[in-house]
């Protein structure tokens, strides 16, 4: 979709631009009518907040079939929540896939160093990008797994991984295993078994195409972290204790509610619009992108075997330029991608293109054409083909 100064934007994995026209009407008609504050006080403007909360709180679990919902101020602060919270001991084995973000990796580091966890990677083909699902089921009896960290779809590859089949054999080998399952690049546009996943963290401003600033856990069990934050909730005050159930004993501080606004007008659309329609729309545009790719010399594109296994991202190099020389290149033509190791060092190290400064990343939405992906081409092709 062209947008200001013609620029045609190709970082939907950074964040869904646009964002539909109701998501900036539902942010300025807040603060203009309605900016109280939502569980502190019971006068009118607090009470119109306060509904709009729960109502998006409800919206939010429908669109990922999911009991429960919190909100957090990012991804990244749910992430913390979840594996800071889980009360993981020395010893305790974690695994994760080769394609997680740095904001499930670094706190995990971080435990392995202070606590003394250990780290285990899921095995994966390098050629085909397939989950070696049986090979998983011997090293889960071997050593059960006391948490299970994985992405949904990864942020440098597009590559959707096979989550519903993981936490199956997971259940099956070690049913006390803490399943988190990072859906920032596709919640609720690639629906999950939640009764199989303890916590799947959200981000409202990816695939939900809502604003910066709200995120938030999905429960698919009874199972809940620790609070990483403690402070004020409007609930309870009498006590200097967190509240023991409910929402509020995660959600300390006065929320965003205007981003909350804006995902509330973000999720009506969704639903409006249909989870199938999106979905082929990025399907569409994202074929179109790994074959213009796919035909261009001197240009490797990464792409397992069964290109129906990716969804909305692509990442390529060309041989002999670095991926930030092309980013830039591309900015000057007005084309807006993203180039580098894309906060998620360990899934360059799987492809192998960590040496060369990591990859181009080229990502799709709902308001991409395929005339942007023509002008794409056209453009690529002038500036690495010549």
């Amino acid at each position: 979709m062209k947008i200001e100064q013609d620029i045609i934007y190709l970082d939907n994995a950074a964040t869904t631009f646009p964002k539909p026209e109701v998501v900036y009407q539902a942010m300025d008609s807040f603060y203009r009518q309605y900016g109280g504050n939502a569980g502190r006080g019971a006068n009118p403007l607090a009470r119109k907040a306060a509904g709009l909360v729960d109502e998006t709180r409800v919206l939010v679990s429908a669109w990922l079939n999911a009991p429960e919902v919190i909100f957090a101020p990012s991804a990244t602060v749910a992430l913390n929540t979840v594996i800071m919270g889980a009360g993981l001991r020395r010893g305790d084995v974690v695994y994760v896939s080769p394609f997680e973000h740095n904001s499930v990796l670094r706190p995990l580091e971080h435990l392995r160093k202070t606590v003394g966890i250990d780290i285990r990677l899921l095995p994966f083909d390098k050629n085909t990008m397939a989950c070696k699902l049986d090979e998983i089921k011997k090293l889960f009896r071997l050593e059960p797994p006391s948490m299970l960290c994985v992405s949904q779809v990864s942020n440098v590859l597009g590559l959707i991984l096979p989550v519903n089949e993981l936490t199956q054999i997971t259940r099956q080998v070690a049913s006390d295993c803490i399943i988190l399952v990072d859906g920032a690049q596709a919640a609720g546009l690639q629906l999950l078994e939640m009764s199989r996943i303890d916590t799947m963290v959200w981000s409202g401003h990816k695939s939900l195409y809502g604003p910066y600033g709200i995120a938030g856990i999905a429960f698919g069990t009874s199972w809940r972290p620790e609070p990483l934050l403690r402070g004020g909730t409007g609930t309870v005050s009498e006590s200097i204790d967190m509240p023991q159930e409910g929402v509020s004993r995660f959600e300390a501080g006065s929320q965003n509610i205007s981003a909350i606004a804006g995902l509330n007008a973000a999720l009506k659309w969704l639903h409006q619009t249909g989870r199938e329609a999106i979905n082929d729309h990025i399907q569409t545009l994202t074929q179109a992108l790994t074959n213009t790719l796919s035909d261009l010399s001197d240009v490797t594109v990464y792409l397992p075997s069964d290109r129906n296994q990716i969804t909305g991202i692509v990442s390529f190099s060309v041989n002999g330029i670095k991926p930030q020389m092309i980013e830039t290149a591309l900015g000057a033509k007005k084309i807006a991608v993203r180039a580098g190791l894309h906060c998620s060092p360990w899934a360059h190290e799987f492809i192998n293109s960590t040496t060369q400064g990591g990859t181009v990343r080229v990502s799709v939405g709902n308001f991409n054409t395929e005339h942007d992906i023509e002008q794409f081409r056209s453009i690529v092709e002038s500036v690495v083909c010549t």
